[in-house]
């Protein structure tokens, strides 16, 4: 017969938290209170943790009663010391048998790697989980943390809201844990408008049914399935689908208790706004979900989630749609407001808007950033048309941030650029790149799909990374205020999804140097290093999130950031040698002239110094290689260059079997160790080998 079970609830009960908050707390519940309770040999079947606006909550299921027991060896003196040769335990094995507590007699020997000792082998028995649930709670509900946080009364614990309950049942008993100066017990309440009374659960079960027939879905998976459920019946009433961004659900998951989705209605008039105001205006103030049709065109329609009452659906909808109209005019009145002056009238006000206090003004960053992209067109031979345009569209990527549209809604930056760029008589190319300036704003964005729009990107960003690191504003493992993993992935993204030909290495020079007269001494090249070091880090990641072998991955990265576009197509190749199990016809050959020639930098060989017949054929073969490999990797086909590489496996394993490297003759020793260095450099064209793990 197994242990003896019961399942656990856990509820701390706050004022409403925002959204975020909900979130934070959520993860570190859940992960924490696992560790919890593995770490004190709790055992249970399953663990969750649930959250509303008003609530945390811990349940377990199945959790044991008592602690499971745990045996202890503890090591004590060498054998010999320990018996006499008839086994009579002596001073040594009676002494270790009492600081340990038990008896000589059931002292056992072990061998080990220094010999035979003797050991005492101590069973601790587990305690009641009754016993240890008090401070383990406490401990687990003191060690959550938020971004904000405050004191509620005149201790030193810290919460984002105060907590005005605690619950604590172990099947139908309770665990009384305090936590800020309150008692857990078994009192819950319901939703705050629609039940408000308290409420007595006598047992884990009881409590969930008594807040479910008290307006609470506690669930925020379930509370979400029925917003999206919901939200989609509401907009199919007028034929359309409801757009439900990832980050607004998310935040509306975790603002309501009782979920009630309600279509709205806005005037036709605004329809005329450019889509990305009106959504907007629906989701960053208002958390509405915006409706389309089949096309993909906005409806003037909108849902909303209430956490209230739906008998007083018609009631709420009319407020709603009333707040929105409001927002709706402000923005007609913004957007004709800054129309009635080109894009480029608003750069010089870049002047008062202050990037970051040491790196200056926005109108400082815009013509650092023209700066990068002329030498971005460099590198990727951009026709003079396409350069032209990342220029222009660099001049103008900032202008928007002044602009009335911009100020209210401050996630349109770009986007708003863009419209007014159009609107201003740019050209398409022009007003793309703008609008791609920000691209990807994260993880599953696309990166920019224009040319133009990709080197403006990546100037932006680099400028961005390049000014931090000079100023020490250098990210930690628990800090990232101008967002620089994110802006450096973006740059790596966009360099090896779109081939870029970009040598980033050469780039982050040339953004410090145009730092130099802001930042002095911060532009060395010691922080060059570092910022090449930061993107290296970033691109690994990226690699091995691709799911390459770290040891491919290392070996294509040490061929450094200026060949960091064709990354991918290198480390699919060897990828795929390892795949075929082919890849030791490179390493081998390589191995053994790497070994050997390490340290060697010449590789001119003089064929007047070759005395072997093997060692000839060596360099007839390196001769015939060279140029194929060097053509293949100069138009990015791997395939063929490892093709090339192969056809030096034979002669390089002829040239060991006949030849010593190592001769007497100096010369011919040197020779013979730079054909093996020009050897190594060649495979070295495609990836660092000696980074690979031979299979």
């Amino acid at each position: 017969m197994g242990p003896l079970t019961r399942d656990l609830v856990m509820e701390i009960g706050v004022e409403e938290m925002p959204a975020l908050a909900v979130e934070q707390a959520l993860e570190q519940l859940y992960s924490k209170a696992r560790s919890a309770f593995e770490e004190s040999r709790l055992e249970f079947e399953t663990l969750r943790a649930m959250a509303t606006p008003r609530r945390l909550v811990l349940h377990l299921t199945g959790l044991a009663e008592e602690q499971a027991s745990v045996t202890h060896e503890v090591k004590g003196p060498p054998k010999s010391a320990a018996f006499a040769a008839d086994g009579t335990p002596q001073p040594p094995a009676i002494g270790f048998a009492k600081s340990q507590g038990v008896e000589p007699a059931d002292l056992t020997v072990k061998s080990v790697e220094s010999g035979e000792y003797v050991f005492a082998v101590k069973k601790e028995a587990g305690r009641p989980a009754a016993d240890l649930l008090p401070a383990l709670l406490a401990d687990l509900g003191e060690s959550i943390s938020f971004q904000k946080s405050m004191r509620w009364d005149a201790g030193e614990f810290r919460f984002v809201r105060p907590i005005r309950w605690l619950l604590c049942l172990f099947g139908d008993r309770v665990i009384p844990f305090e936590l800020a100066g309150l008692m857990a017990g078994r009192a819950t309440f319901g939703h705050r408008l629609l039940s408000p009374g308290r409420l007595e659960a006598a047992g884990v079960d009881d409590y969930f049914e008594k807040l479910e027939s008290s307006m609470v879905v506690l669930d925020q998976d379930r509370r979400r399935l029925v917003i999206e459920r919901d939200s989609s019946k509401a907009a199919a009433a007028v034929e359309g689908r409801a757009i439900l961004d990832e980050t607004t659900l998310r935040e509306v998951v975790q603002l309501v208790e009782w979920p009630h989705a309600l279509r709205g209605t806005f005037a036709q008039e605004y329809a005329r706004l450019p889509a990305p105001v009106l959504v907007a205006a629906m989701e960053a103030h208002q958390r509405y979900f915006p409706i389309e049709d089949e096309s993909g065109n906005l409806l003037p329609a909108f849902v909303v989630v209430q956490n209230g009452d739906p008998s007083e659906a018609e009631t709420i909808r009319r407020g709603h749609e009333r707040v929105l109209r409001a927002r709706l005019a402000d923005a007609a009145f913004f957007f004709a407001e800054d129309r009635k002056r080109p894009l480029s009238d608003y750069v010089p006000r870049l002047d008062g808007v202050m990037f970051q206090e040491k790196l200056g003004s926005y109108l400082a960053k815009q013509g650092r950033v023209e700066a990068l992209v002329a030498e971005i067109s460099g590198q990727v031979g951009a026709s003079e048309e396409t350069r032209a345009a990342a220029e222009r569209a660099a001049r103008l990527a900032k202008a928007d941030l002044v602009t009335e549209m911009v100020v209210e809604f401050p996630a349109l930056q770009g986007t708003m650029g863009e419209v007014y760029a159009r609107e201003s008589g740019e050209g398409e190319r022009v007003a793309r790149a703008i609008g791609e300036q920000y691209k990807p704003r994260a993880a599953g964005d696309a990166v920019p799909e224009t040319l133009p729009g990709q080197m403006l990107s990546v100037a932006d960003k680099l400028d961005t990374i390049a000014g931090c690191f000079a100023i020490g504003l250098i990210p930690t493992s628990s800090q990232d205020p101008y967002g620089l993993r994110r802006q450096a992935l973006g740059i790596i993204r966009t360099t090896i999804e779109e081939s870029l030909p970009l040598r980033l290495s050469d780039l982050v020079q040339a953004a410090l140097a145009l730092l130099k007269t802001t930042v002095g001494e911060g532009a060395g090249d010691g922080t060059a290093a570092q910022i090449v070091d930061f993107f290296r880090q970033r691109a690994r990641n990226y690699l091995l999130g691709e799911h390459f072998d770290y040891d491919i991955v290392d070996a294509v990265l040490a061929k450094g950031l200026n060949e960091l576009s064709d990354s991918l197509k290198r480390l699919a190749v060897v990828a795929k040698l390892r795949s075929e199990g082919t890849l030791d016809e490179l390493l081998l050959p390589y191995n053994r002239c790497k070994n050997l020639s390490r340290g060697v930098s010449e590789t001119d060989v003089r064929s007047d110094l070759l005395v072997e017949d093997t060692e000839r054929q060596l360099l007839e073969a390196l001769d015939a290689a060279q140029p194929r490999v060097e053509e293949a990797v100069a138009r990015d086909q791997f395939e063929p260059a490892v093709e090339a590489l192969r056809s030096l496996r034979g002669p390089v394993d002829l040239f060991f079997e006949d030849v010593l490297v190592m001769t007497e003759d100096e010369a011919v020793r040197d020779n013979r160790l730079r054909m093996l260095a020009r050897c190594a450099g060649l495979f070295e064209t495609v990836a660092d080998f000696s980074k690979i793990v031979q299979s």
